[in-house]
């Protein structure tokens, strides 16, 4: 994985936008495959590996908002 660089300067903006689309995209992945296994009628796997989707959710909001540059609670989240 390269770093996008400005003028030979990394962007912090462009780090975090290539972060998030990184863990949207294991987020999907971790739904698809829950379901998947869901349908395989291996539901326990798959319920994990819908948690695991949940977990991803969940990092995505908290890196949105270290990026945004928001405080971050921990107690409790909901969506």
């Amino acid at each position: 994985m390269g770093i996008e660089t400005i003028g030979g300067i990394a962007s912090e903006s462009d780090t975090f936008a290539k972060m998030i689309e990184h863990l949207r995209q294991a987020q999907e992945c971790a739904y698809l495959i829950g379901h998947l296994r869901k349908a395989n009628d291996d539901k326990l796997t798959g319920q994990g590996w819908i948690a695991v989707g949940e977990m991803l959710k969940l990092t995505i909001h908290n890196v949105t908002k270290l990026a945004t540059g928001k405080a971050i609670s921990s107690v409790g989240y909901r969506q």
